[in-house]
Order: structure tokens, then sequence, then C-alpha cells
């Protein structure tokens, strides 16, 4: 059971890692041109998800997690809204939201490259820590967004922190996973 709950935990990490990159290269690589219908297709999305999730709740049954996804579907409905009437604040929204993401996300891999790569005994483990407060400067600075007021500089500064973010997560995972002893 623990075994098969480390494989979930490390496939999610790795699709989590892969889906960050991928997110990264897509906003470092999208023209400014195509910023708007991005953010534009982004909210449609979120809504006909939303869509899909409150009628998969009418035709279901209603147990708790049914109820729980329907609220969630409705949250993720009034976002997308959002995102299609306010889309030339999103960006700066979203700035905020990875900004403090990626503090999270630096605290918390800092966190387990000390405690956990550091007894794991793997070289290197220094690195993963000089990454870490890496990660958790460019959260800062995203929240506090010092340097970039066009949308098209906000929208690469975040695709490259989201892109850092997801190669940090997969050496993360790699330098704590436990490794097979030799007896």
């Amino acid at each position: 059971m623990l075994f098969q709950s480390l494989g979930k935990i490390k496939r999610t990490t790795i699709i989590t890692a892969i889906i960050l990159m991928a997110l990264g290269v897509v906003m470092l690589l999208c023209p400014e041109l195509y910023i708007t219908s991005l953010i534009t297709l982004f909210g449609y999305a979120m809504l006909i998800v939303s869509v899909v999730m409150i009628l998969d709740f009418f035709s279901g049954n209603k147990a708790l997690i049914h109820c729980i996804l329907f609220t969630t579907a409705l949250v993720l409905g009034i976002g997308g809204m959002c995102v299609i009437v306010f889309r030339d604040d999103v960006l700066r929204v979203l700035g905020l939201l990875f900004g403090i993401l990626l503090l999270i996300d630096g605290c918390h891999s800092l966190f387990y490259s000390y405690f956990y790569a550091r007894r794991s005994g793997r070289a290197g483990w220094k690195l993963l820590v000089t990454l870490s407060v890496f990660s958790v400067i460019f959260g800062i600075l995203l929240i506090f967004n010092p340097f970039w007021n066009t949308t098209d500089v906000l929208m690469k500064a975040i695709g490259f922190m989201v892109l850092y973010s997801g190669i940090v997560s997969g050496l993360r995972m790699i330098w704590i996973w436990p490794l097979k002893e030799n007896s």
C-alpha cells in the first residue's frame, strides 16, 4: 500500500513538472499579438470544463464528493467569466498567483532538499537548496512585480519562472527519491 502511494506521488510529480515546463514554454514563446487571445481561450476553456462538471452533477449521484465537485465547477465557471470579462488584468493576477505558488513551492523545496536530500546521502544536495532559494526569490519578484509593466514582458517573466519551477520540481523528485541499497 505504501509503495503504491509512493508510486502515485512520483507519477503526479512527474506529470506536474512536465505540465509546468510545457506551460512555461508556451508562455515564453507566445507573441505579444496573441496574448489576449490566449487569455480569452483560457477563460472559455474554464467555462466549458465548468459546464461539463455541472452537467455531470445533474446527471449523476448526489454523493458528497459530487457536491464538492459541483461547488468547484461553480467557482471555476465564475473564474472563467472573470477571465473573459477582465482579460486585461488577468496577467497581473496570474503573476501574483504564480508568485505566491513559487514562494510556497520554493519554501517546500527548500525544506525537503535540506531535510531529505541531505539525509539521503546524495551528492549535490546543496545545488537543490540553491535552486530552491532562487525559487523563493523569483516568487517574491513576481508578487511585487518591480521590473515589468507591459503584458509581453510580464507574460515572459511568468513563463520563465513557471518553466524554472517545473525544472526544480523534477530535480527535487530525483534528489529526494530513495535509492535502493545493494546488500
